[in-house]
């Protein structure tokens, strides 16, 4: 092989390597993202549930 050839499969397994990174990092993020809004999700059923005229309309079963 080459010195021509092995530089560029170096580079280039640099360059997939450096992409994949960035993919895995972006996806964490939108996890990060999701599990907020999880949470708030969460907190306003929460708050819902623990309304009286909710809970006895649920009582209720309306």
């Amino acid at each position: 092989m080459k010195t021509s050839q092995a530089i560029i499969i170096v580079l280039l397994t640099i360059a997939g390597l450096s992409w994949l990174s960035y993919t895995i990092v972006d996806q964490q993020e939108q996890i990060e993202q999701l599990e907020q809004q999880l949470q708030h999700e969460q907190m306003k059923y929460k708050i819902i549930i623990n309304e009286p005229l909710v809970r006895e309309a649920m009582e209720a079963g309306g």
